[in-house]
């Protein structure tokens, strides 16, 4: 395995997904890709899935899954895990719909523990996946920081993703250093921040302010073992940004010789 393995989050390209998914998944390859993490499958069981990732010479590393669905259908996503050799299954989002109160965030981290102890059990480990909000505060504790004290860190672990970590302005360093060795994943996006204090953009790699050349070898240091690209949206076409994305992680990851 290279030393910085990176995938693409098909969230990233949903709208291709959506409207033809070989289609979709075929140029990732060349663009350097050897990983996807799945957002849903697009109408497809997981065999089906799985045969599209091994006709595009893709592997599935994780899966996000909603919380509803992980709580309601445990079996089932452990299921379709194992049919994708998917080692990691990620929760994307807990918000203030299902979490209105601090009370209810250490609810949800005790669910999260059980599940990540029934799904650890299986040889699964079960990410969260943070946004900008998890860094609000309770009193002396960030949402984050509630959630990954209270869950068992061998029952659940952090997909770190450092471009709602930089929205929200939080030192990548200290959170490096804060959860180091329970970060399997990260993602890795970029932005531009507006100048008024309106809601940032998201743009490709290298086209945003994140130095991520700069910070490859921290993020290994602190336990990263997979680079998950996002872009939660695109100027352009989806696609295009996504092949994009995969050669800026060539240079700066140093495969291109290799491709």
């Amino acid at each position: 395995m290279s030393l910085y393995p990176y995938g693409l989050q098909l969230y990233s390209i949903r709208d291709h997904c959506q409207k033809d998914l070989m289609k979709a998944l075929k140029p990732l390859r060349k663009a350097g890709y050897k990983w996807v993490e799945l957002a849903g499958l697009y109408g497809k069981s997981a065999a089906e899935f799985k045969t599209f990732l091994d006709q595009a010479a893709l592997k599935a590393v994780s899966m996000h899954v909603g919380i509803e669905e992980l709580s309601a259908q445990p079996e089932m996503v452990m299921l379709q895990a194992k049919t994708l050799r998917a080692p990691y299954i990620v929760v994307p989002w807990l918000g203030e719909e299902q979490c209105p109160d601090r009370a209810s965030w250490i609810d949800a981290a005790r669910l999260l523990d059980e599940l990540g102890a029934a799904f650890r059990k299986e040889g699964y480990l079960l990410c969260y996946h943070n946004h900008a909000h998890e860094f609000t505060r309770y009193g002396t504790d960030r949402i984050l920081d509630l959630i990954l004290k209270t869950a068992d860190p061998q029952h659940l672990q952090l997909e770190l993703d450092l471009g709602w970590a930089g929205v929200a302005g939080i030192s990548f360093e200290d959170l490096l250093d804060k959860y180091q060795g329970r970060i399997p994943l990260v993602h890795v996006k970029d932005y531009q921040p507006d100048r008024d204090g309106g809601p940032a953009t998201f743009t490709e790699l290298g086209k945003g302010i994140i130095p991520w050349r700069h910070f490859l070898p921290d993020l290994k240091n602190a336990g990263v073992r997979f680079y998950i690209v996002e872009q939660d949206e695109s100027q352009g076409d989806s696609l295009e940004a996504a092949l994009r994305n995969g050669h800026y992680m060539n240079r700066i990851t140093g495969q291109e010789r290799y491709l």
